[in-house]
């Protein structure tokens, strides 16, 4: 019995060891171990996150319309002589522009006017062109135009012993020529009427051909510049009173014209040049000038302002401020006078006395406005300040006064 228990032991023992094994050999619910990634990537349960492309912005080109690069001005402060600055089209009337000394060939003949002819003048008629000084041009020639023609008429007193003349009151006789100076030789007697002498359609002169018997004169010598001018003797309807008729005759045309040495400057204030009349300017454009400099006044410099006020009752009548005379308490301010700003204020004392010292540039003044009284501060040169007396003549009531 004995031995029995020990054995009986043994195989307890062994039999909870093979039990203790199995269990242990046995997996549970609670050892069970769930796989990682790292330890079994295959058994994840959950999906594996699958890298992607991610989207990115990318820059599309949109094609704008450019403006071409265009050049830019840059002002200037001053403008240069290469600069236009200004363009005048017309010389207004009363300018005068001064004359330059202009260099002459030699040899050149000036004349300030169309010399005298002295007849008689050769005649064109019998001479080629070009005609160089005085030239007739008979009232026969073959250029003459007369509209409507003009009837020829024999007179001993004429140039060559011919004329021609109108009766029409508005008939006309026209001629081209060439050259610097003009005459017209006509016919004057009782039964003739008036006419214009017309250059380039500028009228010249106007002609009355009456005369109390027949007669040939001249007209002054014309000045027309040189070139080809177009003459025109034109009936204008009018006559004398004494006249008998409106006929206009036409005996010869005389023309000058110069060399290639003689030239012509007639004076300014004297010539009969068919000129247009002045007209107003065209157009003048400023195109670019330098800024006007305005003028700028000199500010007044600011000024120190002394004065000093005593205001005094004369109670003995003497006319001088005497000590326990004074008046304390009045108001007394210094004003700008332009502008009627205050500017300092104060109050006498005991002794009637008040001072400023104030910086101003403007005039100014000292008012005391229960008085009514106002002083004008003066500039003063010395260093003294000006001193300004009220003196309140006696009465009754002194007590009155503040």
């Amino acid at each position: 019995m004995r031995r029995l228990l020990p054995v009986l032991a043994a195989l307890c023992l062994a039999a909870w060891a093979a039990a203790f094994f199995l269990i242990r050999a046995q997996p549970g619910a609670n050892d069970v171990q769930i796989p990682t990634l790292m330890v079994l990537p295959s058994l994840t349960p959950t999906d594996m996150p699958v890298p992607t492309s991610t989207p990115t912005l990318t820059a599309t080109f949109t094609v704008t319309a450019t403006s071409a690069p265009t050049d830019t001005p840059m002002p200037t402060l001053l403008p240069t002589l290469s600069a236009r600055v200004l363009e005048i089209a017309v010389v207004l009337p009363g300018v005068y522009i001064p004359p330059t000394l202009t260099s002459f060939p030699l040899g050149t003949i000036l004349l300030p006017a169309p010399p005298s002819p002295v007849e008689p003048l050769p005649d064109a008629t019998d001479t080629a062109p070009p005609f160089l000084g005085w030239y007739s041009f008979e009232s026969d020639y073959p250029t003459i135009r007369y509209s409507p023609p003009w009837t020829p008429r024999l007179s001993q007193f004429a140039s060559r012993g011919q004329y021609h003349r109108t009766e029409g009151a508005y008939d006309t006789a026209i001629f081209m020529f060439e050259g610097e100076g003009l005459r017209v030789r006509y016919v004057a007697a009782q039964n003739m009427g008036r006419f214009e002498i017309a250059v380039d359609g500028v009228v010249l002169d106007t002609i009355d051909a009456y005369a109390d018997e027949l007669r040939f004169p001249v007209t002054d010598v014309y000045y027309v510049g040189s070139g080809t001018h177009r003459v025109e003797l034109r009936g204008i309807g009018q006559k004398n009173n004494a006249s008998e008729g409106y006929v206009i005759g036409l005996d010869t045309i005389q023309v000058f014209r110069g060399d290639a040495h003689t030239l012509i400057l007639p004076p300014p204030s004297i010539t009969n040049t068919p000129t247009p009349q002045p007209q107003p300017a065209a157009r003048v454009e400023l195109v670019g000038a330098p800024p006007t400099l305005q003028p700028t006044g000199t500010p007044i410099p600011p000024r120190v302002v002394t004065a000093e006020v005593v205001i005094a009752y004369d109670e003995n009548g003497n006319r001088t401020v005497d000590p326990a005379e004074g008046v304390a308490g009045i108001s007394v301010r210094v004003v700008e006078i332009n502008t009627n700003r205050v500017i300092a204020s104060g109050f006498t004392d005991e002794r009637g006395y008040v001072s400023f010292e104030v910086v101003t540039d403007a005039p100014a003044q000292i008012v005391v406005p229960y008085f009514g009284e106002t002083w004008t501060v003066q500039r003063g040169g010395n260093s003294a300040a000006p001193a300004y007396t009220l003196l309140l003549t006696p009465g009754n009531q002194p007590g009155l006064i503040p």
